[in-house]
């Protein structure tokens, strides 16, 4: 390497704030492109290109490993005959970082090779590769991804030792490796040794032939047809036996690979691992001897793995540069073989490497997407002067948060925002840009889109801005339940915007998150799913609930798992059997059977241009409000055949057609209902409710005074129908008709036509504010001119209407008219 290069390069690090630009083990990532993208900062800093070269998938396509290398690593292929040469670049380099998904979901740097065993590239030089290729490459080569794994731990194969020692003498060596994350006295592997994966299993089987003075060869790997590991066995590098070359080949008539660097012996010694109906791979055979000498212990520190090399390296940078405080650390006292120099007791500290990129954005907005959304909001105010949008922006004047609604949005929100669930799907599909709908359900049992968001910044205040902007928009008001994502920044912006309003984890995206940190169950078992999905959305009761999660933990070994041992301590925030007293209209199997999600995906795409997404999700909009407004008309107008029974008769002149359905359900579900009196207190009446052949027992209490009727299932509490146990009790007492304060407003046909006095209650905090004032009034006038554009007759009666009303405003304010320009 060239001094001019090495010291320009060692002047910028020296120069550079914190080196935040600088690879360090530890740091976290979003996604994996989000590290290739700082690799590729670093690489043109430092003056070298980047290939992707190591990229590992589960089963479900899930990338959880992904390798970015110098685009010298390798070495030139042999040329073949009819192609042309490529030209001589590739020196073998070993610089490198590797990333992994890990638990939290995201991307952690395990292993960082800085060194480049080849001259960097010069300013100069630089600028001419940076103009043909890009940023981030600096040839073309580094654009290539041949797929040559650079993560080489089986170093020691190309090691032939000088002395040999007795494996069996090892154990009892205090200056082997220690192996990080596992007990010292427990680093043998052993039978029925579990693991959470088989790069777990490997990681602990190299280090093991690390203490022990042996290289590891992955060798057996069988699948399922799904493309799952079922078992997996790892042996000796001298395992098999040494090919022998030809005469044919010595005289260089077929091209064949340069020999090994070893013998092989055909050594049995190796570890076989298969997966168990939990998910986790098990030790199934287990065998330590080997027919070969070993690696004496003193000699080990020569084959210590690139990782720990790095960790060794980060510890001496953090000793010169300090800890966050400036207050130096302390120097490792290591002592040192007197005899060869080496380092026989190393210790492997755990170091707090941080993150210290300066953005923590997930996603960013791209160069044009303000200027399509300024050209969208433009077209949408010249439409309807009540459209309202907001941006948030950050420190540095970039768009952190979008947020957009419509007058037709509002209106909805005023009828149907008792349960608002704040969508945040595009954290599992995979989505381009970060779209987040605040969605409801209608009289109908439809999706309804009260507003939308394009939300790049995830923090606290972010959302807390997001809040506020749609509670302004919603004219003040606040909704009774919020369903949203397992978010602790997004639990308490939502306590501070909407106090008094219920949280709840919407179930649908905790099922989303268990195919994240469980995928190795489900893709271990073909039951879990089934069981999981239960326990999330069948269970109503809180005893049922509980043994039936206690054995879903036993059958699949998953006691131990912390992720579900977090899940289970927030249980009352998403449980059914926890929720069922919440009204909560519903909204999941609503969710569940819209495809909205699905077909927005391909529209978010980065490579399209953000005003084609506009445009589609208004056309998305239109079909929804036409399949409500064909729904409103059906629901009017259609003739239904009329039932017999006088309490249907009455739920289908009152209940829209989607919520007959589900009630005429319970109805003739309880036809089957077995009803007993079992005690009264004063005028309540208390009734046990059973279905033959099943020992579960419903009580239902009826008050004679007010008709009041109260079950412990909690139907009618959660989903605003009444269930088939309380109208078995009153057929049985011989009331014919529900009462009519179990008729919800919000199911019923008319759930629209709200009367606009005392439509909205909302406490000014100071009266004499005109921005409040505005705010009520614009609602107010929203609402009408939505239902009265529904018709031509309705429109004539407001347009004349509104002439008279602010003539009155005039006598009241007491003033003279503005002259009209």
């Amino acid at each position: 390497m060239s001094e001019t290069v090495e010291e320009s390069r060692s002047s910028s690090c020296a120069g550079t704030v914190e080196d935040s630009w600088v690879p360090k083990l530890d740091m976290v990532f979003e996604s994996d492109e989000k590290a290739y993208q700082f690799y590729c900062l670093y690489a043109r800093e430092i003056g070298f290109g980047v290939r992707k070269n190591v990229v590992k998938r589960r089963a479900n396509n899930t990338v959880y490993a992904r390798g970015f290398c110098c685009y010298k690593e390798g070495f030139c292929r042999t040329t073949k005959e009819g192609k042309k040469p490529r030209p001589d670049v590739r020196t073998g380099c070993c610089a490198h970082i590797i990333v992994r998904l890990l638990d939290d979901g995201k991307f952690h740097v395990t292993e960082f090779e800085a060194e480049h065993n080849h001259e960097l590239v010069g300013k100069n030089q630089e600028t001419q590769m940076e103009s043909s290729n890009g940023v981030g490459a600096m040839a073309k080569v580094g654009r290539r991804n041949l797929g040559r794994q650079f993560t080489r731990k089986s170093i020691l194969s190309s090691f032939m030792p000088s002395k040999c020692v007795d494996p069996s003498k090892l154990g009892s060596d205090k200056s082997l490796v220690p192996v990080e994350g596992v007990d010292n006295e427990n680093w043998l592997p052993k039978i029925d040794m579990e693991f959470e994966d088989d790069d777990e299993a490997y990681e602990f089987y190299v280090n093991y032939a690390a203490r022990t003075g042996f290289s590891v060869r992955k060798n057996q790997l069988r699948r399922r047809t799904s493309g799952l590991v079922y078992s997996r066995t790892y042996s000796c590098h001298k395992e098999g036996q040494s090919r022998k070359i030809t005469e044919h080949e010595k005289r260089g008539d077929k091209l064949v690979r340069g020999p090994k660097p070893y013998e092989r012996t055909g050594c049995l010694a190796s570890m076989t691992i298969k997966i168990m109906k939990n998910g986790r791979y098990r030790v199934v055979e287990f065998e330590p001897k080997h027919n070969h000498p070993l690696v004496i212990p003193s000699k080990l520190h020569l084959f210590r793995w690139r990782w720990q090399r790095e960790l060794i390296g980060t510890q001496a940078n953090l000793m010169e540069s300090g800890d966050d405080n400036g207050k130096p650390l302390e120097p490792f006292d290591g002592k040192k073989d007197d005899q060869d120099g080496s380092d026989t007791s190393f210790p492997l500290i755990s170091l707090d490497c941080r993150n210290y990129i300066q953005s923590k954005r997930a996603y960013e907005a791209l160069p044009g997407d303000v200027g399509a959304l300024m050209q969208y909001v433009q077209e949408k105010q010249v439409e309807d002067p009540s459209f309202y949008y907001a941006l948030q922006l950050d420190r540095n004047d970039k768009v952190a948060s979008i947020f957009w609604a419509d007058a037709k949005s509002m209106f909805e929100f005023e009828c149907f925002g008792d349960v608002l669930c704040f969508d945040t799907t595009y954290k599992y599909r995979d989505y381009g840009r970060p779209f987040s709908p605040f969605l409801g359900v209608n009289n109908h049992k439809q999706t309804v889109i009260f507003g939308a968001a394009l939300l790049y910044d995830e923090t606290k205040e972010s959302f807390v801005w997001l809040f506020e902007t749609f509670k302004t928009a919603m004219s003040g008001k606040k909704p009774h339940v919020v369903f949203t994502d397992r978010c602790e920044d997004m639990n308490n912006a939502i306590a501070a915007v909407w106090p008094g309003t219920i949280h709840r984890v919407c179930a649908w995206h905790i099922y989303n998150d268990a195919m994240k940190h469980l995928n190795h169950v489900f893709q271990g078992s073909t039951t879990f799913a089934k069981d999981f999905s239960q326990c999330l959305y069948d269970i109503e009761d809180e005893e049922d609930f509980t043994s039936r999660w206690e054995v879903l933990l036993e059958k699949y070994d998953l006691g131990n798992n912390s992720w579900l041992a977090e899940l289970y301590e927030d249980r009352e925030k998403w449980s059914l059997a926890y929720g069922r007293q919440t009204f909560c209209a519903d909204i999941n199997s609503t969710l569940t059977k819209d495809t909205m999600g699905s077909r927005l995906k391909n529209e978010l795409d980065l490579d399209l241009n953000l005003l084609d997404f506009f445009k589609y999700f208004e056309s998305m909009l239109n079909e929804k409000r036409n399949a409500e407004l064909q729904a409103d008309y059906r629901g009017c107008h259609s003739a239904v055949k009329m039932p017999a029974s006088k309490m249907l008769r009455q739920a289908a002149n009152v209940y829209t057609p989607a919520v007959f359905k589900t009630f005429q359900n319970e109805f003739e579900l309880s036809m089957d209902m077995m009803v007993y009196l079992s005690g009264q207190v004063q005028t309540t009446y208390i009734y046990k409710v059973t279905i033959e052949d099943s020992p579960k027992e419903y009580i239902v209490r009826f008050d004679s005074f007010d008709n009041t009727c109260i079950c412990s299932c909690k139907k009618f509490d959660c989903i605003g129908i009444q269930c088939r146990h309380v109208m078995k009790v009153l057929d049985i007492i011989n009331i014919k008709e529900l009462p009519p304060q179990y008729l919800l407003k919000r199911w019923r046909k008319d759930a629209k036509s709200k009367n606009l006095v005392g439509i909205q209650e909302i406490e000014l905090e100071n009266e004499n504010t005109l921005g409040e004032r505005y705010s009520h009034l614009r609602g107010i006038c929203n609402r009408i001119a939505v239902r009265a554009a529904e018709t031509v007759d309705s429109y004539a009666f407001i347009e004349t209407l509104s002439s008279e009303v602010l003539d009155q405003v005039y006598k009241i304010m007491k003033g003279k008219p503005p002259e009209r320009h």
